[in-house]
């Protein structure tokens, strides 16, 4: 099977000028010992996520070696998980850029400017023309400036594009008095920052809340998060609220029709996230040598809330959406499915039904990738659907990324 769609990789010229930022930053320091410096700092940054739940400026954004950890390491993981949502978006949600006039775009959370500065590298190499507006919102004015500065350095990446910065804690929502509307509102792994510790939800609700009044007509907001099961939750059960007390607004994905996460709904074995393949970068490679952490695959929560009416899918198993790992067994390899029903199935393939190449093409499949089934058996007490040979699926929405 061919993918849908051809995505741009992480720009090597980016990855070269965190690191460069670095040198530059300690030039007294050999490769090694800056090398070993952000090792320390990314386990202390990831202690502060996983165990603290620290996301304070004293904490990350007012210090250069947390920033510049960041930007080496995890900042081309967090620009390519949007780089899948804009995808989707674009080629199979129905979003589209204005036909005159500026794209306006709106980065919650911004940080050193990862998914903002994704999403405009995306729109130039899909052949947007129209002036490129993004406002980038954070607590860190230093992370700021080094998202203007990144935006300057490489105004090869994203020609005719300008970017405004503003200092603001998402724990005060934007306003929306006198404010302008956007196309895009982005929210890069940003939200899971307003949880507190006492599991007092009210900062992200607040924040949730405002997002209708600043999306236009056709406007979109894209929302990652790390993939982490109470967090992909709680964002599957925040869209779904804020649909159901907005008539204005509709929930495009992770699913179909604009029904709610049947996973969060039904306390599924399954969490609603994407797990795509991904190529490190030659810095993040030597950094995590002796880390030994998961660096090739980007994983996500992923929900999309727009002011226009889904596309509509027929309400039966014929589309899909791959929730699970590909099973690779003796006789057979199956997939779980969240279908355009609601339901979940079990897509089963009889290996003896396979040549090698279509065996090799099932199981490039990933886990978000979306699927129309045709002429398929299912047992519906078992909620399974067998599948004789591989033309009975044809990719909805496939995306890969386009490594030399």
């Amino acid at each position: 099977m061919q993918p849908t769609v051809m995505l741009p990789p992480f720009p090597l010229t980016i990855e070269e000028w965190w690191w460069k930022e670095a040198v530059q930053r300690w030039p007294e320091m050999s490769e090694e010992k800056l090398l070993n410096l952000f090792r320390h700092e990314i386990v202390k940054q990831s202690d502060r996520f996983n165990k603290f739940r620290n996301f304070d400026a004293d904490a990350y954004g007012k210090r250069d070696l947390s920033i510049l950890a960041y930007g080496n390491f995890y900042f081309s993981r967090t620009w390519t998980a949007m780089t899948f949502a804009m995808s989707e978006a674009h080629c199979f949600r129905g979003w589209s850029p204005p036909k005159k006039g500026p794209v306006r775009i709106l980065d919650l959370g911004a940080g050193a400017g990862a998914s903002g500065l994704s999403c405009l590298r995306y729109l130039r190499s899909k052949g947007v023309e129209n002036h490129l507006q993004l406002e980038a919102v954070d607590y860190s004015s230093k992370s700021l400036a080094f998202l203007k500065k990144l935006h300057s350095s490489k105004n090869d990446l994203w020609p005719d594009s300008r970017i405004t910065t503003v200092k603001q804690d998402l724990n005060l929502s934007p306003s929306t008095e006198n404010r302008k509307k956007f196309d895009l509102i982005l929210l890069g792994y940003s939200l899971n920052e307003l949880q507190k510790e006492d599991d007092d939800e009210s900062n992200y609700t607040q924040l949730f809340s405002s997002l209708p009044d600043l999306l236009k007509s056709n406007g979109m907001a894209i929302i990652t998060e790390p993939a982490q099961a109470d967090l992909c939750q709680l964002l599957q059960h925040e869209s779904n609220k804020l649909v159901n007390d907005n008539q204005s607004i509709h929930l495009h994905s992770p699913y179909f029709n604009g029904m709610p996460c049947p996973l969060a709904e039904n306390q599924s074995r399954y969490f609603s996230h994407e797990v795509r393949k991904f190529k490190p970068s030659d810095i993040v490679e030597k950094i995590n040598r002796p880390l030994n952490l998961e660096i090739r695959e980007v994983k996500f929560g992923l929900s999309m809330i727009g002011a226009a009416k889904p596309v509509e899918m027929r309400k039966e198993n014929q589309v899909c959406r791959i929730i699970s790992p590909l099973k690779k067994r003796k006789g057979t390899v199956s997939f779980i499915g969240l279908a355009s029903d609601g339901q979940e199935y079990n897509y089963e393939f009889q290996r003896r039904d396979l040549h090698k190449e279509e065996l090799n093409d099932l199981l490039d499949l990933a886990r978000g990738d979306i699927l129309k089934i045709s002429a398929c058996e299912t047992e519906v007490s078992f909620g399974r659907i067998r599948l004789q040979m591989m033309n009975q699926m044809t990719p909805l929405f496939m995306p890969r990324i386009a490594y030399g």
